[in-house]
């Protein structure tokens, strides 16, 4: 009788992933990081260049790359930039929305075909994918804008940029070729490693917006989800249409509240071109000081007048004006006007993405006083 002997798959071994240990290290070793990085970025620290938009510094960057390099903050890159007098910016279009604080000066936009005019103080908002483009109408002054734009689109798959016009007065690299248009104006140029860079309006864009615009179905009452999506387009596409662009500063009120004066520019509740900020004024009286709190949101400010000091987690750090402050989340923090004279005055940007996660609001702590 023969005998049968049965074949069995031998166990493979165990294969362990180690994703876990490997994302908690990561983790520990970017908190790290960020604890190393300056909380007052100083203004004599961050150069000024020249670029295809404008005169310009960056005090975070815009870039992956750039993450957690210059300061504590990731979720808003922060920039400044100059228009001289009677100068225009270069004209381009992006996915992200901006958002910028006059600092002086008066000009005006071009935001899809619409002129928006500006002066100091007030806050001009640029929505997204908007063609746009800052002109300097004082023949005689510089206008000067403290601005930001989101990073967060990086990460999303949608992100794209088109440059449309170069600022005047912006020249390529020596060592590029230019690349002219059919009425022989430079519209791009090759660098010497044969890479080129256009200008222009991207058609494909260009039809992908045009058909979001379009192909919209007016519906009353959505008789299901899917029809509620389809409205959600509609309502998108109507407010982007008639939501003002700029904040005029004179008309906004100041309110005493238990952090202090503030003057709220940007907020939920008031109706402009942006989705992801929130920006407000602060005024501490001499020798006076905020009230304290915490708030998962960033926040960055930007010194106009006066000097003084922050305690953030019970650190110091010491600014003036024209510095740069920057509050991680959920960081405990407190203003200080170091000035028993003059009142201090700073512009704040905060971001509103951490509401729409669910890391909205504030923990106050303790009310502001006039003195300390």
């Amino acid at each position: 009788m023969e005998r049968i002997v049965e074949k069995r798959r031998e166990p493979e071994p165990v294969q362990f992933d180690r994703n876990i240990e490997a994302h908690q290290i990561h983790r520990a070793r970017e908190a790290q990081q960020a604890a190393a990085l300056p909380h007052v970025l100083k203004s004599f620290d961050v150069p000024w260049t020249m670029g295809m938009m404008a005169f310009h510094r960056q005090w975070i960057g815009s870039s992956p790359s750039d993450r957690l390099k210059q300061g504590p903050i990731c979720t808003m890159a922060i920039m400044e930039q100059i228009l001289e007098p009677g100068m225009k910016g270069g004209r381009h279009r992006h996915v992200r929305e901006a958002m910028f604080y006059v600092i002086e000066g008066e000009g005006y936009e071009i935001h899809d075909g619409k002129r928006w005019e500006w002066s100091a103080g007030d806050i001009m908002t640029v929505p997204s994918y908007c063609d746009h483009q800052h002109f300097n109408s004082n023949p005689r002054q510089k206008a000067r804008m403290w601005y930001s734009i989101s990073p967060i689109v990086e990460f999303m798959g949608i992100h794209w940029t088109e440059q449309i016009e170069m600022r005047s007065g912006y020249s390529i690299p020596p060592d590029s070729e230019p690349i002219y248009g059919p009425d022989q104006a430079v519209i791009g140029y090759r660098n010497a490693n044969g890479e080129e860079f256009r200008m222009g309006v991207n058609l494909a864009i260009q039809q992908r917006i045009n058909s979001r615009l379009e192909n919209v179905i007016h519906i009353d009452n959505p008789r299901d989800t899917y029809e509620e999506d389809m409205k959600l387009l509609e309502e998108e596409v109507a407010w982007r249409q008639s939501v003002p662009h700029v904040v005029r500063n004179a008309e906004v009120p100041w309110e005493n509240t238990r952090m202090g004066r503030r003057k709220f520019l940007v907020t939920r509740q008031r109706n402009c071109g942006l989705k992801a900020y929130d920006a407000f004024l602060q005024e501490l009286p001499p020798g006076g000081c905020s009230g304290k709190h915490r708030h998962a949101a960033e926040e960055v400010h930007k010194i106009l007048q006066g000097k003084g000091y922050d305690v953030h987690d019970g650190k110091r750090y010491d600014w003036e004006a024209e510095d740069v402050v920057c509050i991680p989340p959920y960081v405990t923090h407190q203003h200080f006007n170091s000035d028993p004279q003059h009142a201090t005055t700073f512009v704040a940007f905060q971001s509103r993405w951490y509401a729409f996660i669910g890391h909205g609001g504030v923990e106050h702590l303790e009310d502001a006083r006039d003195r300390q």
